[in-house]
């Protein structure tokens, strides 16, 4: 550490040193008691030794080590949030991957339904066609045996004149069958 020294007498040899709170490195020579020698702020003093706390310690420490050492931290919490980015990524795909086989075969089965369901349209006005065109066939000859109000066509050539007058049903059996 060639930046070390003491900031009163410039000094870098001593055993003893000490980072008082105002920010100075002072020698045990310089060192004032309740007063920095460097400012002339009051103070306190905390001995420079291994002893010191790692917040404490990093101030003293290269600067070329301390970002390399962070650096190895950084790529260590960027590696593991990538690794969990990664797997959610993959959650994901394998999701989309299964509700787009989901989509596929709810869409074929109602396409498959929609086409069961054209063609059963398709017969059910087949046969309502044919059972208008039979209904139409039945209508023909009661259209064709009606003449008019109170006379019926009972074989095609004869004409019946039924009484407008209401009477019982022996009366008019008897009337049709002589």
């Amino acid at each position: 550490m060639d930046w070390f020294h003491c900031n009163q007498c410039f000094t870098r040899r001593g055993s003893k040193f000490v980072v008082s709170s105002c920010g100075h490195i002072c020698c045990e020579a310089c060192i004032k008691s309740k007063q920095c020698s460097v400012c002339g702020a009051s103070c306190s003093y905390l001995p420079i030794t291994d002893e010191m706390k790692p917040q404490e310690k990093v101030f003293f420490k290269d600067p070329v080590k301390l970002i390399q050492s962070r650096l190895e931290h950084i790529s260590q919490v960027a590696l593991f949030q990538r690794t969990q980015m990664e797997r959610v990524t993959a959650n994901f795909k394998h999701k989309s991957v299964e509700l787009e086989r989901r989509l596929k075969e709810v869409t074929e089965r109602y396409y498959r339904q929609l086409s069961e369901l054209k063609r059963e349209n398709t017969d059910l006005k087949k046969q309502l066609s044919e059972l208008k065109r039979e209904t139409a066939e039945l209508k023909k000859p009661l259209s064709q045996r009606r003449v008019s109000p109170g006379q019926i066509q009972i074989d095609g050539t004869q004409r019946v004149s039924l009484p407008v007058a209401v009477t019982s049903p022996d009366s008019w059996i008897n009337y049709l069958c002589f």
